[in-house]
């Protein structure tokens, strides 16, 4: 599913070329993109809320029991799949907004990307 939603909005395949390959109707294409849009907002909405949340504090002792190394780990682990939740998220929304420009300049024809502006020589 992710597959072929990041094909489509790369731009490798139109609506109708996924439903032929994946073999899935038309609904289910246009269903699973909207899916994927709702998951990556709702992974910022939770990064956010993780980001809210005071840096843990430091232990003055190096000498950890196995169970508060144990919980330590977990914690990270726990933090590690956010942040590549966060991430993919992350790379999905620059794909996402990457596609749009696309289909704006190629499909609409509106040139919608920043264009750096020199300035004429002999002004300062």
């Amino acid at each position: 599913m992710r597959q072929m939603v990041a094909a489509v909005l790369l731009g490798q395949l139109n609506i109708d070329q996924a439903t032929e390959r994946y073999k899935v109707n038309r609904m289910t294409v246009l269903r699973w993109i909207r899916k994927i849009e709702e998951e990556t907002k709702a992974n910022k909405q939770a990064a956010s809320c993780d980001s809210d949340l005071p840096p843990p504090r430091k232990r003055a002792s190096t000498k950890n029991s196995p169970q508060q190394n144990e919980a330590e780990v977990n914690q990270l682990r726990a933090k590690l799949r956010s942040l590549e939740q966060e991430l993919e998220a992350a790379n999905f929304k620059v794909l996402y907004y990457s596609t749009l420009v696309r289909v704006a300049k190629h499909e609409l024809g509106v040139d919608i990307e920043k264009k750096s502006v020199t300035k004429p020589s002999g002004l300062c």
